[in-house]
């Protein structure tokens, strides 16, 4: 539904990617866009998107195939690992407990767990030992209410099986279960099989769509087309009573759970936008030499030797850091033909920069040379053919005003960079003895940690982002006599707020914080409501709720505080 938006961000040069979920075949499409009621999108328009965007990714290959785009990229959903706290799937012997199987999703026809119970009850027969739970009850809809009480009609009563409303608590089921049963019709990689085999529950499952690539049959589950004598035969076999079954239903478990470990991942789904990313628009790190890719300081006091002391921490200047007597001895060190060929790389510099390149970042080497040397710049360009290659030799950007040249990082080791424009790169400060004082900057500590750092640091680049904050005016508290000054809405509140809020406006700290964080309790109870209740599947929102649904609120930090800000 957002191909218009695709092609009008492509046709104006803007590097986008598209990001398909949906599983719908030609004929299904177009009812989908009808049902909509969506004017700005067609199939045609969907067709034209798919052969013009630079990158359309997919959740497995059978959705590529589906779609058949011009520029592929397929990338598994991610979920995030158990917390410590949820149990993994229980391995408590089948006399404490009935054998229990977990139907996980919408209680609706898409998911179709009215077939589910059919299937329950040819498998389970007259055993005691086995149990159904259906967990996805809603009464919003009125077909999902209908579609509720054909379910419930289908289980009879049977006390082996049990509907349970739509809940934020999944683990509490996960971890009660030996099982997923999954009976959905239309689907493309639900995340709650990748949420169960990390919980090392073996799954039994459709063949739909791209589930076939989520786990292999028989190995972590079953993997079966849409018949009631394939389901039977499956749970017949994973929950055979007695040592036997449990030992088979663990083993498929443990099995799962490395799988899923290997390509489920948020972490991997991450590295997988992330490339697909830099592919589109690789962001330019620029690199300084002398004190970040090469060892500046080695090379000078291998050549110093044991004339004085040199305290670096002083200056980043290095003449400023022997004794004052000896400063133009200093400065003529590093005018020496040869000083600057000469200096040894940093620890993991080189190795560094190369993956760099190969993970798709556009890397320049962005110098400044001392202009009162006659090797010095020739040096610099020898020294990195040295340790690159001739080709790296146009990557050598020398300047003595770093903030013309455009980036989106600058990794350096001085302190303070000034120039005649305002940066579009944001410094990553290399970590050294003369610049430990300086807060406020993104800090890499060696080039042990690099990716981590520079991935955090593109997160929050914004051209001229860091000298804005630099230069950011004071922060006042929010008194009594400013609140005064602010036009009175208490008389457009509902009635629950109105007392904290008038509270508030006079004065009473107490007040204050009773709304704020009372309002925002109110606000995650109802939107966690709405998740439930409005979403396709809950539980594919439940996994991202706590992080996906605080970043929609703004999060604690951002409501702790009020401040207004002045220009001093």
């Amino acid at each position: 539904m957002t191909a218009h938006i695709v092609l009008e961000l492509t046709t104006r040069g803007i590097p986008n990617a598209w990001v398909l979920h949906e599983w719908w075949p030609s004929g299904m499409l177009e009812d989908e866009l009808k049902k909509r009621n969506d004017k700005n999108t067609n199939a045609q328009v969907v067709a034209e998107a798919l052969a013009k965007c630079p990158r359309v990714v997919t959740v497995c290959d059978a959705q590529r195939k589906l779609y058949n785009p011009t520029n592929p990229c397929v990338n598994f959903v991610g979920v995030p690992m158990p917390s410590p706290s949820s149990t993994e799937g229980s391995a408590e012997p089948s006399t404490a407990r009935p054998i229990t199987l977990l139907t996980l999703g919408i209680v609706c026809p898409r998911k179709n767990q009215l077939w589910a119970v059919e299937v329950f009850k040819e498998f389970a027969g007259s055993r005691k030992d086995v149990r159904l739970l259906i967990v996805g009850a809603r009464y919003i809809r009125e077909y999902e209410i209908q579609y509720v009480d054909k379910v419930k009609a289908a289980a009879a009563g049977d006390p082996r099986i049990e509907v349970h409303d739509v809940t934020n608590n999944v683990d509490k089921f996960y971890s009660i279960s030996d099982a997923l049963l999954f009976t959905s019709v239309n689907e493309v990689t639900p995340m709650v099989i990748a949420e169960s085999m990390m919980r090392s529950i073996p799954v039994v499952t459709t063949d739909i769509a791209g589930i076939p690539e989520m786990l292999e049959h028989k190995q972590h589950g079953y993997v079966l087309p849409l018949e009631k004598a394939n389901f039977v035969a499956a749970l017949d076999e994973l929950c055979e009573a007695g040592a036997e079954g449990q030992r088979r239903r663990l083993q498929m478990g443990a099995a799962a759970k490395r799988y899923a470990n290997a390509r489920f991942t948020n972490a991997q789904m991450v590295a997988g936008y992330r490339a697909s990313v830099l592919q589109l628009s690789p962001p330019v790190i620029l690199l300084d030499m002398d004190g970040v890719i090469v060892d500046w300081d080695s090379g000078f006091i291998g050549a110093w030797g044991s004339r004085s002391p040199i305290d670096r921490s002083k200056s980043y200047s290095m003449e400023d850091c022997v004794p004052t007597t000896m400063c133009s001895e200093a400065k003529a060190v590093f005018h020496q033909k040869g000083f600057f060929a000469g200096l040894p790389p940093r620890e993991g510099a080189i190795n560094a920069v190369k993956r760099m390149v190969g993970l798709g970042y556009q890397v320049f080497f962005c110098t400044a040379p001392v202009l009162t040397s006659a090797y010095c710049a020739g040096e610099k360009y020898e020294w990195i053919i040295r340790q690159f290659g001739q080709a790296f030799a146009s990557r050598v950007i020398m300047t003595t005003d770093k903030t013309t040249v455009r980036g989106d990082l600058l990794i350096d080791d001085k302190p303070c960079i000034t120039g005649s424009q305002m940066p579009t790169w944001q410094q990553v400060l290399f970590d050294t003895p003369y610049n430990r004082l300086v807060t406020g900057k993104c800090r890499l500590l060696s080039w042990a940690n690099w990716e981590e750092v520079v991935a955090s640091a593109l997160v929050h680049s914004v051209g001229g982002t860091q000298a804005a904050t630099e230069a950011l005016p004071n922060e006042t508290i929010v008194t009594k006599q400013m609140v005064a000054q602010l036009p009175d809405f208490s008389h457009m509140l509902p009635p629950e707020y109105r007392t904290n809020y008038v509270s508030w406006r006079t004065g009473k700290a107490q007040g204050a914080k009773g709304e704020a964080y009372q309002a925002a309790e109110e606000l995650r109870a109802k939107q966690d409501a709405a998740l439930n209740n409005e979403s396709e599947d809950f539980t594919e929102l439940t996994i991202y709720r706590s992080g996906y649904a605080n970043w929609r609120r703004g999060g604690v930090s951002g409501a702790k505080s009020i401040t207004f800000m002045r220009d001093d």
